[in-house]
């Protein structure tokens, strides 16, 4: 019974280790900006770059995994999400997918050498595609229109379920977002 634990703690910990190699995550905040005096934000739909044809899921599903995991993220430093325009934030989101081929040619060493004239010309080219996503938030200032924060994502879809990759995503881009001061 306590080796079917193990197992299954060290497969979680590989699949937690595979999902966070796949995606990398770089944010800016502007020049001089403080995020911690802003107290309210809204989520508003973004655009889906997928072409409709090669979509995983719908443009309104996509939505609300994103809006969800903003939501939670932002709460969890201490900021009030708004429905309305009362909203001192603005986040919004760009997401999409693609198909990537990569490829190459392999040189000729580590082969053994042709013993005939019909081994000369073996092809050493190879090819692997695979699914890929990009997602890039915004945080704007609701009234001034002024980028204060952004964040891009890369992360490989092949095989993965889409709703946490997003989730992990969002989560791996506010990780370092500042929480919110408490007035006293």
């Amino acid at each position: 019974m306590k080796k079917i634990g193990f197992l299954m703690v060290c497969s979680l910990v590989v699949m937690t280790a595979s999902l966070r190699a796949q995606t990398t995550v770089e944010t800016h905040t502007g020049k001089g900006v403080d995020l911690t005096v802003y107290k309210t934000f809204t989520v508003a739909k973004g655009e889906f770059m997928t072409p409709p044809d090669e979509r995983n899921i719908s443009e309104e599903s996509l939505f609300k995994t994103i809006k969800k995991s903003i939501i939670e993220e932002l709460e969890m430093r201490g900021y009030t999400y708004v429905e309305d325009s009362t909203a001192q934030l603005v986040v919004s989101y760009v997401a999409g997918g693609y198909n990537y081929t990569d490829g190459g040619v392999n040189g000729p060493l580590g082969q053994t050498p042709a013993s005939n004239g019909t081994q000369l010309d073996q092809p050493r080219a190879w090819s692997r595609e695979t699914r890929e996503g990009m997602m890039m938030i915004d945080i704007d200032d609701a009234h001034s229109k002024k980028e204060l924060w952004k964040a891009s994502a890369n992360l490989t879809l092949d095989g993965a379920d889409l709703h946490r990759a997003l989730d992990a995503s969002v989560y791996k881009a506010f990780k370092k977002f500042p929480k919110r001061k408490k007035k006293k």
